[in-house]
């Protein structure tokens, strides 16, 4: 009779565990498209035996089963891939990022359109060739005037633009530090979470799940370095500087750097600095400290010797009116240059090499002469090839960081499908795993039928009691 009753209970404990093996399935299949989801199997283990009692000895022999039990929900992982990818993501988005900016630099540049600086430029020295050949004349004055002020409008709007590019990526870096914190914190409260579930010997796999998302956030924002510890939690650091220390966090703050323009600089809250490895945060600096700031040094380099270069000469030049010792431009780098408003009255533009020689445009002439003049990176370039140099490195680093970001992200999406066939949830596997858990929940319950059926035997089929 104890015998049957036992065979209830291993019916039972075969039919909950295939019901909760099924549960899983359905989590599975549920999840098969959400990101950064672990498949997740019911673990099972046969039920703690025990020895055949006293009175059964004669007739049996070793230990009975107790049927099977869920051992553990099982969160398929595999480490040594997470490390990997979350290193690529992180050099990606880095890259990604730089690239971003840099295309709003090409904009700006605008080099590949007819409003190039190059055109204005050659336009420039086109005035001077022209008013040489007869100085006389006002409208090649004006139309002087006219593409003298369209090269400074250029300077100054490139440069203008470029110093806005740069202020821009405040804002950019402000948003990336709170997002930081705000996720550090969401580690760190999930640190506790999972410690406590672990503790009690239970699986914490969604909570894992939840909190390797928002570690590959971290490492695509800043390029954070995980290690997991023997309790579960995650222990984060950035550059070398611990971020998460179980439920304990580390901020990062900005501050306007006085070194830098007064643009924000990132900090440890410990007064550190904030040097992260790669991440967005990284690209936006690459780009906004030295991409942007070698293309406005060589834009105010260009601007500094086209003032120094034309007003050596012009100053020597003699209007029409004889006016002498005029500066054609003012200013001394590429935001401030402007033309000379004194040369509004045409007659003062500086073209003849002495007084009253209105026909004379030799000082004109030597300066339409500068086009070719070896001026510029010590005497060994002249101001147009320096200035197409500066737009090729620009077009060079551009190109480099799609290539390194194409480059980065191939390789993490290479490794996020290597780590996917480990972790991620294949339908028809799962519609296996579901027929096999379906079938071993009926047999089950076609066990505690027949059971069923046998007891009713011994009950009510062995015998009248009481006679």
């Amino acid at each position: 009779m104890s015998s049957l009753l036992s065979s209830i209970h291993i019916a039972l404990s075969s039919i909950l565990s295939q019901q909760q093996a099924i549960q899983v399935i359905d989590h599975n299949v549920a999840n098969a498209n959400t990101p950064g989801y672990h498949r997740q199997e019911a673990v099972m283990s046969a039920g703690i035996p025990y020895g055949s009692p006293g009175m059964y000895t004669s007739i049996s022999s070793g230990q009975l089963g107790t049927g099977v039990r869920v051992e553990t929900i099982r969160r398929a992982s595999v480490e040594l891939f997470n490390h990997h990818y979350r290193k690529e993501i992180g050099d990606a988005s880095r890259y990604e990022m730089q690239e971003q900016v840099l295309q709003q630099v090409e904009a700006v540049m605008a080099e590949m359109s007819d409003d190039g600086l190059i055109n204005k430029l050659d336009e420039f020295w086109s005035g001077w060739y022209t008013l040489s050949s007869d100085p006389s004349s006002s409208a090649y004055r004006s139309q002087l005037l006219m593409s003298s002020q369209a090269l400074v409008d250029g300077l100054n709007r490139r440069a203008m633009s470029l110093e806005m590019i740069r202020r821009d990526q405040d804002v950019a870096l402000q948003q990336r530090v709170d997002e930081i914190n705000e996720k550090a914190a969401q580690v760190a409260g999930l640190n506790v979470q999972i410690s406590n579930v672990l503790s009690v010997g239970d699986s914490p796999n969604d909570l894992l799940d939840e909190r390797d998302r928002i570690l590959e956030s971290l490492s695509e924002l800043a390029g954070a370095s995980v290690s997991i510890e023997e309790s579960g939690q995650a222990l984060v650091s950035i550059g070398g500087h611990a971020m998460v220390i179980g439920k304990s966090t580390f901020s990062i703050e900005t501050y306007r750097d006085a070194g830098n323009d007064s643009l924000l600089s990132i900090r440890w809250e410990d007064g550190n600095d904030f040097d992260p490895p790669t991440g967005e945060v990284l690209g936006i600096l690459d780009a906004r400290d030295n991409n942007i700031v070698d293309q406005l040094d060589d834009l105010n380099e260009l601007a500094a010797v086209l003032i120094s270069e034309v007003n050596n000469i012009h100053s020597t030049g003699y209007g029409t009116n004889n006016a002498t010792g005029l500066d054609f431009f003012l200013g001394t780098d590429a935001l401030s240059i402007e033309v000379n408003s004194v040369l509004e009255d045409l007659e003062s533009i500086g073209a003849a090499s002495g007084a009253d020689q209105p026909g004379d445009g030799s000082i004109a002439l030597v300066i339409a002469q500068l086009d070719g003049a070896e001026v510029m990176d010590g005497g060994t370039t002249t101001m147009n090839d320096f200035y197409t140099g500066t737009v090729a490195d620009l077009g060079l680093a551009l190109g480099q960081a799609k290539r390194n970001a194409s480059d980065r992200r191939l390789v993490a999406s290479a490794l996020g499908k290597q780590r996917e066939s480990v972790v991620g949830v294949s339908l028809d596997e799962e519609a296996a795993n579901l027929i096999s858990a379906q079938k071993s929940f009926e047999a089950a319950a076609r066990l505690m039928t027949a059971i069923d059926e046998m007891l009713d035997t011994v009950i009510n089929g062995m015998g009248v009691v009481g006679r």
